[in-house]
């Protein structure tokens, strides 16, 4: 099973090397190891979580795989973040300067983001970052890091980690997803000019990337925000045969539409009571 932090947000590198961890652990027919993953296989998962965290030092490096993997399945089988949490944090501290004690120390910051604990989360990958400053999951640890700040509602302080992320990995293959996180924190801000800057720098930079229209997204809803609701409807006509949720940008349309409408409608009628009135009609307050 690859880590949780490769399947949300990790690259084809990453995964490689967690293929290269595997490698290292050398030949997989221990006894013990093969027994956990006849559990496994089973799917008794109680049993092979403890077959897993309690295999003996005799089979080496796979005992610290197997702290990494008890973890796992507590979190992903069989659904107890908190025994998942308390497997991480053991596994990181005992073999902290292992490939696995690490993968366990960025999985625990996954693991509170997750739960929506973003400060303890930070703390986590901080504590990744400590342990490799350029490690394999550095680059990773960096972009959550600024998510957890976001989540936080500390917007310039998420901007602040997604900036060192690029200073330190000018070539990430995180950059697009980085620029559209910025673009966003300045939205959240409620920065709507500078926000519509970025989305529309992100366009410009990655053309071609998966976040191209969920920048114009950002595009259009900061026009809207700033009141230039001709130049958003302009850039929802050209996002519809581009986004990935075609009908949610229909809605919007739509929608806006019909404040322009009302926004441009004059005032002819005046409504009393539930009656339409004449426009020069004069109301007695009494």
């Amino acid at each position: 099973m690859m880590p949780a932090c490769l399947g949300r947000s990790g690259s084809w590198l990453l995964g490689l090397v967690f293929v290269l961890h595997l490698q290292a652990c050398g030949s997989r027919d221990d006894a013990g190891v093969l027994a956990a993953d006849r559990l496994v296989h089973q799917g008794q998962w109680e049993e092979a979580a403890l077959a897993y965290a309690t295999l003996p030092e005799s089979t080496g490096a796979w005992r610290t795989y197997g702290a990494w993997r008890s973890a796992t399945i507590y979190r992903d089988a069989l659904n107890d973040p908190v025994r998942a949490e308390e497997a991480f944090h053991r596994c990181a501290d005992l073999y902290a300067e292992d490939d696995w004690g690490y993968s366990c120390q960025v999985e625990l910051g996954d693991l509170r983001l997750d739960e929506f604990r973003p400060r303890q989360a930070i703390a986590a990958y901080r504590a990744a970052l400590e342990m490799r400053p350029r490690g394999a999951y550095a680059e990773h640890c960096q972009l959550q890091s600024g998510r957890g700040y976001l989540a936080l509602g500390e917007y310039a302080q998420s901007r602040v980690e997604w900036d060192e992320l690029l200073k330190q990995f000018p070539n990430s293959p995180f950059r697009p997803t980085v620029a559209l996180e910025s673009a966003r924190s300045y939205d959240l801000e409620g920065r709507h000019k500078e926000a519509l800057d970025a989305f529309r720098l992100v366009q410009q930079e990655f053309p071609d990337h998966s976040v191209g229209p969920l920048a114009a997204l950002g595009e259009a809803e900061s026009l809207e925000q700033l009141g230039r609701l001709d130049l958003a409807v302009s850039v929802y006509e050209k996002l519809r045969d581009k986004h990935p949720n075609p009908a949610a940008i229909e809605i919007k349309l739509e929608a806006l539409k019909e404040r322009k409408l009302r926004r441009d409608r004059p005032m002819t009628e005046v409504v009393e009571r539930g009656r339409l009135l004449p426009p020069d009609t004069t109301i007695d307050p009494h």
